[in-house]
């Protein structure tokens, strides 16, 4: 009896164990999964870069920041931005680009979508897909599937306003499909290695081209550089070539800023220029109907020095023994100097000229109210700059007068603009995030 319930002892014991063991081995695989597939980490920042997660709200972009599926992205201007998925699938994102993100399934199935609203991304898929997975790049009129390769896609405004999705392709093939105006889709296009595709807003395509690597921007060539130099190969550009160009792209983007800023400073003296020009012509104009006012009022002499004021008769009688000046009453009413009275020509009975201090209102315009008066018929504009941690985050163009209003995105889930957005905007303004 005592060996039988030993015996059944051993038997729950053991299978206690084979429970306990099974469940570790579950875990440890669940865990291996969610921490080598189906990650997105952003790996590097420069810049500013904001994350819009569901039932979450906003969040600022950092290194070593994990993202969701669903998760959309939005890259400030003269920012850039780098994701890692899987270990050995890059997303790179450009200055002013807006995306999602989805990233689902498993090994044998996965399924990676980039759905790009605005701006340009370059993908690198290091390895093979398996026959189950796709990787897809979808613009608001194509979708690109490829297997693996580096590719960039673009999204453009032409001269028309449409918006039209550019496809260049480095390494390995694409495969691109029009979103035709009806919602359904175009003949696929594959797109070669060292190629390129234009797929326009009306559902049609371009032709198969070769790729003008001069022609792009210097944040894509930079990206393409430090894939070469990290040992991949790009079809029609050598890395000598690619970093003869990368330095080229470099100091015409330098140019280009200083001669943007060149421009923008000469309109400033321009404008500051003809502004004092109209001041200067309104003083002198103010000094030529005086003078005419002076000449027309001041009493003609003759008849032996006694004056004539013509056509005005004096309202009482002068004394005789002098030039008498016309009784005018002044083109407004002027208050009297420290309480004392005023005679009608403003002089002392010394006959020295009374200060005047009255408040007229001629008198009391500023020389900005004055400038105002000629200012050009176009509407004067300011620029409105919001900071974030010292660092520019977005900016706004606002018109003489007008209220600036807080950009659709925050730095941050806490805080709020230290500015009052219902301020009339009469200069250049800088706005900064203030963390409660």
């Amino acid at each position: 009896m005592m060996q039988k319930l030993i015996s059944n002892k051993k038997l729950i014991i053991c299978a206690c164990a084979a429970v306990a063991v099974t469940a570790v081995a579950v875990i440890a695989l669940l865990s291996g999964k969610e921490e080598t597939f189906r990650s997105i980490l952003v790996y590097d920042v420069e810049g500013n870069a904001v994350i819009e997660r569901e039932n979450v709200g906003s969040m600022n972009a950092a290194e070593n920041l994990y993202l969701e599926s669903g998760d959309r992205v939005s890259v400030a201007s003269d920012s850039s931005m780098r994701m890692k998925l899987d270990d050995d699938k890059y997303v790179m994102a450009e200055a002013d680009t807006v995306f999602s993100v989805e990233a689902e399934g498993t090994d044998a199935d996965s399924r990676t979508k980039i759905s790009l609203e605005q701006g340009a991304i370059t993908n690198e898929i290091q390895n093979p897909l398996s026959e189950g997975s796709r990787f897809e790049t979808s613009t608001p009129n194509s979708v690109m599937a490829v297997r693996g390769t580096i590719y960039r896609v673009e999204l453009y405004v032409d001269e028309a306003g449409s918006q039209n999705t550019k496809l260049s392709c480095f390494q390995g093939k694409v495969g691109a499909k029009s979103i035709l105006p009806d919602g359904g889709f175009g003949e696929e296009i594959l797109v070669p290695a060292g190629s390129g595709l234009i797929l326009y807003a009306d559902g049609t395509a371009g032709d198969v081209t070769d790729i003008a690597y001069d022609a792009l921007p210097s944040q894509a060539v930079e990206n393409l550089l430090g894939m070469m130099e990290n040992g991949q190969d790009l079809t029609g550009i050598s890395v000598e070539e690619l970093s003869k160009l990368a330095s080229e792209t470099a100091t015409a983007s330098d140019a280009a800023e200083n001669e943007t800023e060149q421009a923008a400073q000469s309109v400033t003296e321009q404008i500051v220029e003809a502004e004092a020009q109209s001041s200067a012509d309104e003083e002198a104009d103010a000094q030529v109907h005086t003078k005419a006012d002076t000449d027309k009022n001041t009493p003609a002499k003759g008849n032996g020095g006694k004056a004539k004021a013509p056509g005005m008769e004096p309202k009482t009688e002068q004394p005789s023994t002098g030039p008498q000046a016309p009784d005018i009453k002044p083109a407004k009413p002027a208050k009297p100097v420290n309480g004392g009275s005023m005679d009608n020509g403003n002089t002392g009975g010394d006959g020295s000229q009374n200060e005047n201090t009255g408040n007229n209102p001629e008198d009391e315009k500023s020389d900005d109210d004055k400038k105002d008066d000629d200012k050009p018929a176009k509407p004067k504009t300011y620029k409105v700059t919001f900071k974030y941690q010292g660092e520019v985050f977005a900016t706004q163009t606002v018109k003489r007068g007008e209220t600036a209003s807080a950009p659709v995105l925050a730095p941050e889930q806490s805080g709020s603009w230290d500015f009052d957005f219902g301020t009339k905007i009469n200069a250049n303004t800088t706005v900064t995030w203030k963390t409660e």
